[in-house]
């Protein structure tokens, strides 16, 4: 596979092709929400993405948005589904912590589908709590570690 420029999302072609690729992953694939991904949060949220340097397009797309004065959430973490080799998503992570950790950001959270709980560990994070129901799936509260920016 190529290589990638992660980058946070600034042209309107950028945000364009994010929120499509959200809307492929979350509404089409995994019909976690029924027409939209899109509310209030991605007003003021961090739009980052993966581009393959090879065609331009973007090919991952993850969010930030700040909770309270130093708590930030992630979410919204989608690849297209050739690029899920295990190369986009850790840039879009590892992006988005330093990103956040750049704004003040004292804890960095994010509801993981159980599915992807072992991906999140490998990049540092820790589970808190028990697992939550979010949009009717089963989600685990998970905490980066900010050292590892």
């Amino acid at each position: 596979m190529g290589e990638f420029i992660f980058k946070i999302a600034e042209t309107a072609e950028e945000l364009e092709e994010y929120f499509r690729l959200r809307h492929d992953v979350f509404v089409q694939e995994q019909k976690i929400f029924p027409e939209t991904d899109i509310d209030h949060y991605d007003r003021s949220a961090v739009h980052i993405v993966a581009i393959d340097k090879s065609t331009g397009r973007v090919v991952g797309a993850v969010r930030c948005y700040r909770e309270k004065e130093d708590t930030w959430f992630g979410g919204r973490l989608g690849v297209a589904p050739a690029y899920r080799n295990g190369q986009v998503g850790p840039g879009l992570v590892r992006l988005a912590v330093k990103t956040v950790r750049s704004n003040g950001c004292k804890r960095f959270l994010a509801y993981i589908q159980p599915q992807n709980v072992r991906f999140f560990e490998r990049l540092g994070w820790k589970t808190v709590g028990e697992p939550v129901t979010y949009q009717g799936f089963p989600h685990q509260l998970m905490e980066a570690d900010l050292d590892l920016a």
